[in-house]
């Protein structure tokens, strides 16, 4: 089986607080043994951008500019008066690029901003985001409706993966999954997985 895969350990003789500290430390990982991802095409976890909002009185809303690195297309979003899009569009392992500019009320845009450069992979970082009696309450994002498997493996030396977990996102690309491992458990890490046709 192919997949995609993003890992995150965890350590239970941690202190809670302990715990929370690493809620931002995750690492992507692709295991040798799979094909790469690339060669498949797929969607990717959506893609949130933000800016800050102008205090000029005349601008009348935000268009948000975008398409793939060498291309002849440009995607144009307006936006009306908003500082954030999230795109639910976009393909895994491609190089993206992003701009913004402001219009007024006749449609005469500003310069662009300052331009951003994104290449969206098929899973967000998976993020440990609360400790509740025990129980280790994981989030991260796919494609909406995308089947992930969450995982464990008590060591990365020679890992035995179980899955603790099957869900789909929802229709924002989220996925929340919880894990409430027995006591006794000395640690356990995490990965995410999407399996490919």
């Amino acid at each position: 089986m192919n997949c995609c895969t993003n890992s995150l350990p965890v350590s239970h003789q941690l202190k809670i607080f302990t715990i929370a500290k690493i809620c931002l430390v995750s690492a992507f990982l692709i295991f040798p043994e799979l094909p790469p991802l690339e060669a498949a095409v797929q969607p990717a976890s959506p893609c949130t951008l933000v800016w800050d909002l102008s205090r000029d009185p005349s601008v009348k809303g935000y268009a948000l500019y975008y398409g793939i690195t060498g291309s002849s297309v440009t995607n144009r979003l307006a936006l009306g008066i908003t500082n954030s899009a999230t795109l639910f569009n976009l393909t895994v392992s491609s190089n993206y690029f992003f701009y913004a500019a402001t219009y007024n009320a006749n449609g005469v845009e500003s310069p662009p901003s300052n331009v951003i450069n994104y290449k969206p992979s098929a899973l967000s970082l998976l993020k440990l985001v609360s400790v509740v009696a025990g129980t280790l309450n994981f989030q991260f994002k796919a494609a909406p409706l995308t089947v992930c498997w969450l995982q464990y493996t008590p060591t990365l030396d020679k890992p035995q993966w179980t899955t603790l977990g099957i869900v789909a996102a929802d229709l924002n690309g989220n996925i929340t999954i919880s894990d409430k491992p027995p006591a006794k458990t000395p640690s356990r890490f995490y990965r995410t997985v999407i399996p490919l046709p």
